[in-house]
C-alpha cells in the first residue's frame, strides 16, 4: 500500500497580503469611477428620449447653481404654466441661434418674461416672448459637458488626458481579476468528487483531449475589455454630442441699467491686472477699471480661460479669487478679464496672467502665480 501525505503550503507572507488588498481596492475604485461616469453620461443623454432638451452651461451667469460644464435637461412646459422664480430655457432675444438659461423672476409688459442669471446684479436687458420658451430646466447634471467645453476651446490636452483617464481606469478594473480567478479555481478544489467516481482514477489511458473550437479565455477577455471601453466612450460623447449646436450656450449676461446707457455705454479694459497668492489652494486677481460713470458702469467682470468663463465677479469688484473650475484643471493656463456691459458691449485685457493649477472638482491642490 502506497500513503501519501497532505502537504500544506507555507503562509503568505504579510506583505504579499498588503499587495492583493491593495489590488483588490484600487480594482473596486476604478470601478466605482466608470460607473459614476456611465450613470452621469446616462442621465443626461436619457431624457432626450422621451423629448426633453439637454444643454451644456458654458458660462458663469448662473453660477453656483449652474456651472460651467454642468448639462441640464428641460422639460418641456406650457408658457401660461411657468412659474416665477423657475429656470427657463428659452431662444435668446439678443442672438439668434443661441439659447438663454436664466431664470424667470418677473413678468413683464405685454405679456414677457423678466429673466436674470444668479450671478448677475441686474434683469436681462431684453425680456423674453412667451412663445420663445423651450422648456423649465428639471435636471443637473454635473461635468458631463467638459468634454464639449473643451473641444469648443480648442483644448485638445485636456481632451487627450480624459481619455487617457478613462483608458487607465478600465485597466484598473481588472487589476484584482487573478485573485478573483483563484477564488473561484479554490472553490472548485472543495466541491468534491464527481458523482460516480467514488474518488478514484482512471488508469490505462491518456487522458481525453478537449474540444479547441471555441474562443480562448484570454479572447473573450479582450473583447470584454473592449466592449466596456466601447460603452463608456459612446456614452461620454454621447452625452456631450447630444445636445444640439444651438444649444451648447449660455450667454453670460444681457443685463444694464436701461436702454440709454446700453446705447452709449462704452467698455474699458481694466489696467493692472495682478495675481497673488491667497492660499496654497487659491490665487487673487486683481485689478483696476479705468472707466468713469459715463462711460457705462459694468455689470460684471469675467474671468476667461479662453474663450470659457472660469470665475466672475460683479462690477463693483477689483478682485476675485480663483482655485480651478469644472472637473479638471491640471497645468498652467494664462487668464485675461472681460469687462461686461451687457450684450456684445465688452472689452478683454490683452495682458493674459499665468496661472499654474492642479485642481480636481474643483477642490484645489495646488494653485501658484506664474
Amino acid at each position: 500500500m502506497v500513503s501519501t501525505a497532505a502537504h500544506r503550503g507555507a503562509p503568505r507572507p504579510v506583505t504579499h497580503d498588503a499587495t492583493d488588498w491593495a489590488r483588490v481596492v484600487v480594482a473596486t475604485v476604478a470601478r466605482a469611477g466608470i460607473a459614476v461616469v456611465l450613470g452621469l453620461a446616462f442621465w443626461a443623454a436619457v431624457p432626450a428620449a422621451v423629448g426633453w432638451e439637454p444643454t451644456t452651461v458654458v458660462t458663469g451667469s448662473m453660477a453656483p447653481r449652474l456651472l460651467p460644464s454642468d448639462v441640464v435637461v428641460s422639460r418641456p412646459v406650457d408658457h401660461t404654466a411657468v412659474e416665477v422664480g423657475r429656470v427657463l430655457l428659452a431662444d435668446d432675444p439678443d442672438q439668434a441661434g443661441h439659447l438663454r438659461l436664466h431664470r424667470y423672476v418677473e413678468p413683464g409688459d405685454r405679456g414677457t418674461l423678466v429673466t436674470k442669471g444668479d450671478a448677475n446684479p441686474r434683469v436681462d436687458s431684453t425680456p423674453v416672448q412667451p412663445d420663445a420658451v423651450r422648456g423649465v430646466a428639471v435636471l443637473r447634471v454635473p461635468f458631463v459637458g467638459l468634454p464639449v467645453t473643451w473641444a469648443r476651446d480648442g483644448d485638445w490636452a485636456r481632451l487627450a488626458l480624459l481619455a487617457l483617464a478613462v483608458a487607465a481606469a478600465l485597466a484598473l478594473c481588472s487589476a484584482d481579476r487573478s485573485l478573483r480567478r483563484a477564488g473561484l479555481d479554490h472553490a472548485d478544489d472543495h466541491d468534491g468528487p464527481d458523482p460516480g467516481r467514488d474518488g478514484r482514477e482512471a488508469r490505462g489511458g491518456p487522458a481525453p483531449s478537449l474540444p479547441s473550437g471555441g474562443p480562448t479565455v484570454g479572447t473573450r477577455r479582450s473583447a470584454h475589455r473592449a466592449g466596456s471601453a466601447a460603452a463608456v466612450a459612446l456614452l461620454v460623447v454621447g452625452a456631450g454630442v447630444l445636445p444640439s449646436p444651438s444649444a451648447i450656450a449660455v450667454p453670460f449676461s444681457r443685463a444694464t441699467a436701461s436702454t440709454a446707457s446700453f446705447g452709449a455705454g462704452t467698455p474699458r479694459v481694466v489696467t493692472g491686472l495682478t495675481c497673488a497668492a491667497a492660499s496654497a489652494t487659491s490665487v487673487r486677481i486683481s485689478w483696476s477699471y479705468p472707466g468713469s460713470t459715463a462711460d457705462g458702469v459694468p455689470i460684471a467682470f469675467e474671468l476667461l480661460s479662453g474663450s470659457t468663463v472660469v470665475a466672475s465677479a460683479p462690477g463693483t469688484a477689483t478682485s476675485l479669487p480663483y482655485g480651478g473650475s469644472g472637473l479638471l484643471s491640471l497645468g498652467t493656463f494664462d487668464l485675461q478679464l472681460r469687462t461686461n456691459l451687457g450684450g456684445t458691449w465688452t472689452a478683454e485685457t490683452t495682458q493674459p496672467v499665468r496661472v499654474t493649477l492642479v485642481s480636481v472638482v474643483g477642490l484645489g491642490v495646488v494653485a501658484q502665480c506664474g
